[in-house]
């Protein structure tokens, strides 16, 4: 519930896609991704657990942000027959990124390794 009100600050449909989905803690995946379950019933919010005990409470929301943006987008559909999946994804996240920093109100300089992104 605290990470949904704090969403909220930055949109609604931040907290109501994290209400509509669970967390899920993997070794499998060295970050996060999101996904719908099998049945497609509700949001799989994946993280590495390491990973997610290494983000400050600004960077989880950035990162929680950033997999809802990739459903709001529709990403998974947009990029379903794409020849080069990782070329596909680094693209999305360049249009994810940006739009949470120019419209949503994160600070650049405020995520973690910023730096290191387009």
């Amino acid at each position: 519930m605290d990470i949904a009100l704090q969403l909220e600050c930055y949109h609604a449909i931040f907290s109501k896609l994290w209400h509509m989905g669970k967390p899920v803690f993997t070794q499998d995946i060295s970050t996060a991704a999101i996904k719908f379950n099998k049945n497609g019933d509700f949001l799989e919010f994946i993280f590495n657990y390491d990973f997610w005990k290494s983000l400050d409470a600004n960077n989880k929301l950035f990162v929680i942000c950033h997999e809802a943006m990739h459903v709001i987008l529709n990403h998974g559909h947009r990029s379903k027959d794409s020849k080069n999946k990782n070329a596909a994804n680094v693209a999305m996240d360049i249009v994810v990124n940006h739009l949470l920093v120019d419209r949503f109100g994160f600070i650049r300089e405020k995520i973690l390794n910023h730096q290191q992104y387009c």
